[in-house]
């Protein structure tokens, strides 16, 4: 299959466009830390930024994300979407404001470093809760347990995500503590704050649906969720419009028992 080689070629290239930028980033790490620091790509995949692991001899020391000079504009998304993707200057921004509010409640890593076009924060030698869970899909409910307060906490930090799935999550190894990361998007105009809480929680959910994620617990016992959506949600999040959210999350209305669950607590949806 010839795509697969044309992808490699085509990421090669772009590790090799980004070789001066990261050997300065290295000088000037190194400068700042007092100590040698490798950067090494942390990803075989094309996104908006390059990723770096941080190294010294030993140890692996922060993850360092880089704008990318020939990256495309961020796609734009549908009308009803209540998040738009930001720039290459509007991501690192975003990303630095949230970890400097979140990583004082122990919810994001912390950012150490940064400079016009790259952050350096802190590296969680944590899973990605998406990945944590194919492995253990029967530890679902107590990810869940974590997972929702923790989003609640965020929140009470004033902090929306915006793109709430399993993979924007870190779980520590005992599955218990919880990082947010990747904040990319930034609200549109029209959406309100207590809309984009309301979000939050239903996009999360609407990931939790996949199979392979643990959907089939969530599926199972749908009213599961409920006491402690409850014990967490904002009262002004329940009352949120969130008619607009069915486009985005139409992985809700594949399973309408599920929705008709949810709707008892968002009484907008």
């Amino acid at each position: 299959m010839l795509f697969l080689p044309l992808r490699w070629l085509k990421r090669r290239y772009q590790i090799n466009l980004m070789s001066p930028r990261r050997r300065e980033l290295e000088r000037l790490l190194t400068e700042a830390w007092e100590q040698p620091i490798r950067l090494v790509s942390a990803s075989t995949s094309q996104s908006y930024d390059e990723i770096y692991y941080a190294s010294d001899h030993s140890k692996r020391l922060a993850v360092v994300r880089v704008n990318r000079p020939d990256s495309p504009l961020p796609d734009l998304i549908g009308p009803d979407a209540p998040g738009a993707p930001l720039d290459s200057s509007g991501r690192l921004n975003m990303e630095w404001e949230t970890y400097s509010k979140l990583s004082q409640v122990n919810l994001s890593p912390k950012p150490l470093w940064r400079t016009d076009d790259a952050i350096a924060c802190s590296w969680l030698p944590w899973d990605r809760a998406s990945r944590y869970l194919v492995r253990h899909r029967d530890r679902f409910w107590e990810v869940m347990q974590c997972v929702i307060p923790a989003i609640r906490m965020m929140h009470d930090q004033g902090v929306t995500h915006l793109d709430m799935n399993l993979g924007n999550l870190l779980l520590n190894p005992d599955g218990k503590g919880v990082a947010f990361i990747d904040f990319e998007f930034g609200p549109v105009d029209w959406v309100s704050r207590e809309q984009l809480m309301a979000f939050d929680y239903l996009r999360l959910i609407a990931d939790c649906t996949k199979r392979r994620r643990g959907g089939d617990y969530l599926l199972a016992d749908p009213e599961r969720l409920l006491p402690l959506l409850d014990q967490n949600v904002e009262a002004e999040a329940r009352l949120a419009d969130m008619s607009f959210s069915l486009t985005q999350l139409h992985r809700l209305t594949e399973h309408p028992e599920l929705q008709k669950s949810l709707s008892s607590v968002f009484r907008g949806l």
